[in-house]
C-alpha cells in the first residue's frame, strides 16, 4: 500500500473526441500530471489493469460499453476503487445526472464546458485521491500493528522457532503493505551477541536475492544507528534496500529492511521511510514485551 511513486499522478480521458483529448491533455499537463486517453470502455479497462489512473474523464456515450459501465466495474473492483471518475458528457438530464452517481461516479461536468471549471474540478479529484489514499494507508498501518501485537502477544515458549514461525507471516504482511518484493527482520536478545534471520515467504522468483547472506547485525549499537533510505547493496544487481532499526532502549535488537528491484528514489521526504521506523518501533516493543512474558512464565 505504502510505495514510494516513482512516477506523476495519472490522468485517463475515455472519449473519441479528438477536440475533448487535446484540452484534457493540456490540463493534465498545467497540474504536473500524466495523461492517456482511450476511444472505447475496452480500450480504458485495459489500461486502466496496466496502470491504475488517479482521476479518470469518462464520457456516458461510447462506442462498445456504456461510461455507467465502465464506471460500475472500475469502482467496485477493490484495486481502483478510490480511482475518481469525472463524467464529462452532454447527458445532463437529471435522470442521467442520478444513473452516473448510481454508478458511484464522483463528479459530473456538462458539455460544453469551460477549462477553468474541468481544471479545478480535476484538481479537487486530485486532493480526494490523495486524502483516500492516505486515510486507506493509515488505516492498513493500525491493522498492521495490531496484527503483530495479536500474533507476539500469544502464549508460546520463547524459542526462536517458535518466534519465527510468528513472524513469518508478518514479514508477508509488511511485504503487502509497502508493496515490495521482500522483507527480512535480522534479530538478537538483548546483551547476547548471536543474531538470526527471518525471512518473508514470497520473493520473485521463488528465493531470497543472494546478497541476504552477507547481511549481519552488528554487535556495535553505533552501526546501522540510523534509518536509512532505499540504496544500492550490492552493485551488481538491482536490489534496493530501506531500513530501520528496532531498538530497546539504547540496546539495539534488530534491523527491519524492505528488499525491492528497481531504481532508488530521488532524495526527499519518504512516507515508506516514516511509516517503517514507526512499525519497526512498535515491533521492538512488542517483541521486548513478549520476551518479558517468556521470562516471567518460566520463572513461574
Amino acid at each position: 500500500m505504502i510505495s514510494v511513486r516513482s512516477t506523476p499522478p495519472l490522468i485517463l480521458l475515455v472519449d473519441d473526441d479528438a477536440y475533448q483529448s487535446e484540452i484534457a491533455s493540456y490540463i493534465a499537463y498545467d497540474v504536473g500530471c500524466d495523461f492517456e486517453s482511450a476511444a472505447t470502455g475496452a480500450e480504458a479497462l485495459e489500461k486502466v489493469a496496466d496502470r491504475p489512473p488517479d482521476v479518470i474523464l469518462l464520457d456516458v456515450k461510447m462506442p462498445d460499453l456504456s461510461g455507467y459501465e465502465i464506471c460500475r466495474r472500475i469502482k467496485t473492483d477493490p484495486r481502483t476503487a478510490r480511482t475518481q471518475v469525472i463524467f464529462v458528457t452532454a447527458k445532463t438530464d437529471e435522470e442521467d445526472l442520478l444513473l452516473g452517481f448510481e454508478a458511484l461516479a464522483n463528479d459530473y461536468v456538462a458539455k460544453p464546458f469551460s477549462a477553468r471549471e474541468l481544471k479545478a474540478r480535476v484538481k479537487n479529484a486530485l486532493r480526494a485521491k490523495d486524502l483516500s489514499d492516505t486515510l486507506t494507508a493509515r488505516t492498513q498501518f493500525l491493522e498492521l500493528e495490531q496484527e503483530i501485537t495479536e500474533r507476539l502477544d500469544e502464549p508460546a515458549n520463547a524459542t526462536d522457532l517458535s518466534r519465527a514461525s510468528m513472524l513469518v507471516p508478518i514479514l508477508d504482511r509488511i511485504a503487502a503493505f509497502f508493496e515490495v518484493d521482500g522483507v527480512t527482520l535480522h534479530t538478537r536478545h538483548p546483551g547476547r551477541p548471536e543474531t538470526w534471520a527471518i525471512i518473508s515467504s514470497s520473493w520473485p522468483g521463488g528465493s531470497p536475492p543472494a546478497y541476504l547472506a552477507a547481511i549481519a547485525l552488528s554487535e556495535d549499537p553505533r552501526v546501522d544507528r540510523a534509518p536509512r533510505m532505499a540504496g544500492d547493496r550490492d552493485q551488481a544487481s538491482d536490489w534496493k534496500l530501506t531500513a530501520a532499526p528496532l531498538w530497546v532502549g539504547n540496546e539495539l535488537i534488530g534491523t527491519l529492511r524492505l528488499h525491492q528491484r528497481g531504481a532508488v528514489p530521488a532524495p526527499g521526504p519518504s512516507g515508506e521511510l516514516e511509516h517503517l521506523v514507526a512499525l519497526a518501533g512498535h515491533l521492538a516493543r512488542t517483541i521486548h514485551r513478549a520476551d518479558l512474558i517468556d521470562q516471567l512464565r518460566n520463572v513461574v
